[in-house]
This record gives structure tokens, C-alpha cells and sequence, in this order.
């Protein structure tokens, strides 16, 4: 056995060990048997255990180098790299929040700062072109087809559909309403609106209708129930509001940064400008049309309405009614604090009118203007290229920062600047033909003066039941 321990282990490890068991035994007063094979059993035995302990060990630490890691932890392994990450991560969060809460054409400054070394090529009347490019350029290559379908509705509960012509029927009164994402307050609302205006007129309506396929069925529906109550024919056109939508996008795109609140709000939506580009969606053949809120009641003839368009003065495109509230006396503060005499954002009627008698009015101020009520010469609109350079970026970016302009109300905010810029472009509607009932800022910081701007004189023949206002009887 001892000869076999040798043959493992040197003669010098083995005099060596030999030599410290001894000195181990003399230290603690210990004897051990003098038989060496003893001993060689022991130092085999030993060094066995040693050399499985150390195996064990090696491949211990084998398989923990061999575990692939994780490349995150690798990354984050060192101090400074997790520091650097961090901050990397916090910048790339910081530069997002800028960026979603400046302006629009600030995103363009800071691109265009990146892309210097291409714009250099090109002169300023480019990149003023390529920055705000006109309604030409931002048509879609291949637009958007619009096929409307009419039908014929009368009170003997026949529905006749008539496809895509109308087989030689036409009106005088064409009327649109827009009626999508339907719920229980719109449908009150547009059940109200067909019954008072089948109630009031005995004229042979065209109703135009932008909806979704959702909402056609009730549309339909209430409209054969009040033309059977009032026994009635009314010619019933029917648009695709996604359509719809999409042939006006370009409008809407140059005008939703600086007309609506935050995005994919309620006014956010290119429906909100639609009276922008009705022109585009309404056939050729119509010249004479009227845009009308679901919440509007009327309370007198529709043909009265029509009636207004004869007092149209030749360059006026559009007709629309004071705003009768202080919305944007609220909205210019900025710049009625520079221009503390301007008229802009002042009540329509001036509050020390005495006697309240309408005849004697002087137009003291200019309270902006409410789209719940557009009357449109759908022609004049076509063929004006005046009006149309001011749906450019470069008009209403100039028009924007001359006011310190930021609203929220989509095509109204648009047409209140126009109608205070070019006044000769909007035709001034009486307040009786759009009678807002909303009360909302006398609530909110306005009481004292809010009731010179709600005044409205005179045998009302419409309501307009904003900020779902119950309609008086």
C-alpha cells in the first residue's frame, strides 16, 4: 500500500507530509500507530478526498462561466454603463415630450436642423413651398370616390331607392346634417331636428345626411316615422363619413394644429371642418346648401332660411351668426392685452343700448361667429381662388400668430378669423336664426359681462341647443 501511495505522490510530498503528521502528533502530545501502511491508507484516502473536492469545484465554476447571461445584466453590469443607459433613456424621453407639445412648425425648425445639409440645395421660395405646400400639392394622387346613394321617403312607408342618380328629382333645399357615432343624446337630438323642421315647412326637402353604417339604420329610422306623422316625401341622400372624411383631410391637416384642443379630441376630427371643404363632397349640380347641427329646433319655416341667400352681397361666400357667448373674448386675451381698444372678442350689440330696440343697432363689437349654422354658395366657393390661398399654410399660419390665435371649436375658430380678416368673404346671419342657448361660461368667470354677449332681440326662429341645452317649448 505504501508502495502504491509513492507511485502517486512523489517521495518528497510523501517525506514532506510524513514529517508534518509527526510534527502535528509531537505539538498536541498525540501518538498514532507506527504501521506506515496505516499511514499510506491515510494519505491516499486524503488525497482522493482532495482531488474530488477540487474537481468539483473546477466543474462548478465550468458551468457557471458556460450559463449563457443575460444581455441586459451584461449591460448594466458595470456602473457606468447602467448610468449611461439611464441617461440615454431619460434624454430619449425628454426630447419625446418636447416634441409632442410643441408647435407644428417648430417640429419643422428642428427636422429641418437635421436636414440642413439637404435643404442647402435649395432656394427659401423652395423651402417656404416645401414647408407650406398649397391644396394642389397636398391632393392625394388618386382621391377618394365618392358615390352618395339617394332615396325617395314618403308617408306610405315605401322606400325607393334610387342608387347613385337621382332620375331627374331635384330641390331647392338642400340641407346637411352630420350624424355618426350615434348614442342616446344624439338620437333625441336628431329625432327633435327632423320633427320641428318637417313640423315647420311644406317644401320639398333634400336632406343630405354624413354618417356611418352604424348609425344609418336609426337615421332612416327616424326619419320615415316623422315623415309618416307629417305625411311627407323628402328625397334622403346618404355619404360615406369615412369618405367624406378623407377628401378633406388636407384641409384638416393644415388646420387641426391650431383649431383643436388635443389630438383625437372631439373637435380634433377632419368632420369638424367640414364646412371647409362641402364643396368638394356636394354634387356639382348644387349651388345653394345649408350645414346644420343635430341640436338645432326650428321654430319657423325653413324657406325663410333659404330666403337669407338673396341678400348675399357678391364676394361673400358663407353666412353664419354671432357667437353669443365669451368664448373668445377668452381665447384673445393675449392679444387684446396688446390691443386693449380692438373690437375683436367685444358683444355684438353694445351693452348700454337703451330701450333694447334692434333697429337702432351699432355693431360695437365682434364676438366671432358660430358654425351650428353655415349657409353656402357652393359655386362662389369653388371658384374663388382667394379663398382658397387662405386655406394655405403660409394664410393660416400668418392669420394664427397676427391674433396669438390657439382655439379649439374646429371650422368656427377658423371662420371667426376670417370673418374679422376679409369681412367681406362672410355673410352676418341674425342671431334669430341661430339662437345659442349654451350658458357654460357665465359659470366660469364671465358672469358679469356674460349677458351682453347672450342678448339675441327679435321673434327667434331657430335653436341651437349647445352644450346639450334643454330647448324651450
Amino acid at each position: 500500500m505504501l508502495t502504491y501511495c509513492c507511485n502517486r505522490c512523489s517521495s518528497a510530498d510523501f517525506e514532506m507530509a510524513k514529517n508534518s503528521f509527526k510534527t502535528l502528533i509531537s505539538q498536541k502530545h498525540k501518538t498514532f500507530p507506527a504501521d506506515l501502511n496505516m499511514y499510506g491508507m491515510k494519505c491516499k484516502s486524503q488525497l482522493l478526498e482532495d482531488q474530488e473536492n477540487v474537481t468539483l469545484i473546477i466543474n462548478r465554476r465550468n458551468s457557471i462561466r458556460q450559463k449563457p447571461k443575460n444581455w441586459a445584466w451584461t449591460l448594466l453590469r458595470c456602473r457606468w454603463q447602467k448610468k449611461l443607459v439611464l441617461l440615454l433613456i431619460f434624454i430619449c424621453v425628454c426630447v419625446l415630450i418636447v416634441f409632442a407639445n410643441t408647435h407644428l412648425l417648430v417640429r419643422g425648425n428642428i427636422l429641418s436642423a437635421f436636414l440642413s445639409s439637404r435643404l442647402t440645395k435649395h432656394s427659401h421660395a423652395e423651402k417656404q413651398e416645401a414647408r407650406y405646400p398649397d391644396i394642389q400639392a397636398t391632393t392625394p394622387a388618386v382621391p377618394p370616390v365618392l358615390r352618395p346613394t339617394h332615396y325617395l321617403l314618403n308617408y306610405t312607408a315605401t322606400q325607393l331607392e334610387l342608387g347613385s342618380h337621382l332620375n331627374g328629382l331635384s330641390s331647392d333645399y338642400n340641407i346637411f346634417v352630420i350624424y355618426t357615432r350615434e348614442n342616446y343624446h344624439l338620437n333625441l337630438k336628431f329625432d327633435l331636428f327632423a320633427h320641428s323642421l318637417l313640423k315647420h315647412t311644406s317644401a320639398q326637402l333634400h336632406l343630405h345626411v354624413i354618417t356611418d353604417s352604424e348609425s344609418q339604420p336609426s337615421v332612416l329610422e327616424i326619419l320615415q316615422r316623422q315623415i309618416r306623422r307629417f305625411r311627407r316625401t323628402v328625397i334622403y341622400t346618404i355619404y360615406d363619413v369615412k369618405v367624406c372624411s378623407s377628401i378633406i383631410q388636407d384641409i384638416a391637416a393644415k388646420l387641426s394644429p391650431y383649431f383643436s384642443s388635443t389630438p383625437n379630441s372631439y373637435y380634433s376630427d377632419s368632420l369638424f371642418f367640414l364646412s371647409l371643404g362641402l364643396h368638394r363632397i356636394a354634387d356639382r349640380n348644387l349651388n345653394r346648401a345649408i350645414l346644420l347641427d343635430c341640436d338645432i329646433v326650428f321654430r319657423s319655416d325653413v324657406r325663410l332660411l333659404f330666403n337669407e341667400f338673396d341678400n348675399f352681397l357678391p364676394h361673400q361666400l358663407y353666412g353664419l351668426a354671432p357667437e353669443l357667448t365669451p368664448v373668445y373674448r377668452h381665447i384673445l386675451y393675449r392679444y387684446r392685452v396688446r390691443y386693449p381698444k380692438t373690437s375683436f372678442g367685444n358683444p355684438y350689440y353694445p351693452i348700454n343700448n337703451e330701450g333694447g330696440n334692434q333697429h337702432s343697432r351699432v355693431h360695437h363689437g365682434y364676438p366671432g361667429l358660430n358654425s351650428g349654422v353655415v349657409l353656402l354658395l357652393l359655386n362662389r366657393i369653388r371658384n374663388s381662388k382667394s379663398y382658397l390661398e387662405k386655406l394655405t399654410h403660409t394664410e393660416v399660419h400668418t392669420l394664427v400668430a397676427k391674433y396669438s390665435f390657439k382655439g379649439h371649436l374646429g371650422d368656427q375658430d377658423f371662420f371667426t378669423l376670417l370673418g374679422y380678416e376679409y369681412p367681406n368673404l362672410i355673410y352676418r346671419l341674425d342671431c334669430i336664426w341661430n339662437r345659442q342657448l349654451c350658458t357654460w361660461w357665465k359659470d366660469h368667470g364671465y358672469s358679469q359681462i356674460f349677458d351682453a354677449y347672450f342678448r339675441c332681440e327679435g321673434n327667434i326662429k331657430m335653436y341651437h341647443g349647445n352644450c346639450n341645452t334643454r330647448i324651450p317649448e
